[in-house]
């Protein structure tokens, strides 16, 4: 991997977050690595075969938009929270707020952002160094990007710190790191891995686990259409391993039948037309069945919730193994974090 520039050129982003930079600008940011790039012949693939895009704007020192350190910040809102199950008498979950994944999703853009322009912060990421807009922007102050250097070591070393940051910032909003839910851990641990390469940084800015919560129905049907309609029309093969590699295939049946109100969904028969079975496939089943006849089941209000509470890591697994199977990035879940 050396100091090539190809970390993060797969990302794509279209978000809005960044404007386009064309050839000359992608040669100034990559800096002391252009005669690598020539050499190799990476410059040319990357800027044809990519929508290269950069956001000039996450470093601001003084901005006209009201902006508060994310200490102050955290300690006024509640970053884990803490919620009833509904369906059951007593049984909790504990989740982060919107604002939280709001928080950590920018984070890990802004880095993946500058990475893909050959650029790695000078000097570890503080909490100090995170600001949080009126609007729930958030923005970097007292730090400084730099392509001197840059190396797949710095690419993992800036995700690295941005692990312990935000286990900081929740530790400072009165949350218990050791609470956090299986997901998002997973996204933590993600951030932490030695041999982090540059495929895994379109995983972690698109990360499931940063979805906001409206938003996790809309893209479990997407990728539920990916895996079970599309792959399995023309890739069975690659369909059966997904389903194999899913979690709770084996106890999701009795999760459901002890929790009242999915229960009620179970055995809705002018819904569901056929007997659920203990296997993967029908485990897609109910989510799909529940999520797209939210009225029909009476529960539109509560459903994402009830359904990530008690599967916490169905969605994050559904696109992880779509990851492995290069099937992720023909998806639209980059458009899904607004």
């Amino acid at each position: 991997m050396g100091n090539t520039c190809g970390f993060g050129q797969i990302l794509g982003l279209r978000s809005g977050l960044c404007a386009d930079v064309d050839v000359a600008d992608l040669m100034q940011a990559a800096g002391s690595n252009i005669g690598h790039l020539r050499s190799s012949g990476v410059l040319a693939n990357r800027v044809v075969g990519s929508q290269y895009q950069f956001n000039t704007e996450d470093i601001d020192e003084s901005s006209a938009e009201e902006l508060r350190d994310a200490k102050s910040y955290a300690k006024d809102n509640a970053m884990l929270i803490q919620v009833q199950v509904s369906g059951t008498a007593t049984k909790t979950f504990w989740r982060l707020s919107d604002e939280a994944t709001r928080i950590s999703r920018k984070l890990a853009l802004i880095l993946g952002n500058h990475h893909s322009a050959c650029k790695c912060l000078s000097d570890p990421l503080q909490v100090s160094n995170v600001w949080v807009g009126s609007t729930g922007n958030v923005k970097l102050r007292g730090a400084k990007f730099t392509d001197k250097g840059f190396s797949i070591e710095r690419v993992r070393d800036d995700y690295k710190n941005l692990s312990m940051v935000l286990k900081q910032l929740i530790s400072i909003s009165g949350g218990d790191i050791n609470k956090l839910p299986p997901d998002y851990n997973n996204f933590l641990l993600l951030l932490t891995k030695d041999n982090l390469t540059e495929k895994d940084e379109f995983l972690i800015v698109y990360n499931a686990a940063l979805l906001p919560l409206k938003n996790r129905t809309e893209v479990f049907l997407m990728l539920h259409d990916r895996i079970v309609n599309y792959l399995g029309q023309k890739n069975r093969a690659k369909k059966n391993r997904i389903l194999h590699n899913l979690p709770y295939k084996n106890d999701w049946l009795d999760t459901a039948t002890a929790n009242a109100k999915i229960n009620q969904w179970v055995v809705k028969s002018d819904v569901q037309k056929k007997e659920y079975k203990r296997t993967a496939l029908d485990l897609l089943r109910l989510n799909r069945n529940v999520r797209s006849h939210m009225h029909d089941y009476g529960h539109d209000d509560d459903v994402e919730e009830i359904l990530y509470c008690e599967w916490p890591m169905l969605l994050i697994a559904m696109e992880k193994q779509l990851h492995l199977e290069g099937e992720l990035k023909v998806t639209d879940i980059e458009n899904k974090f607004g």
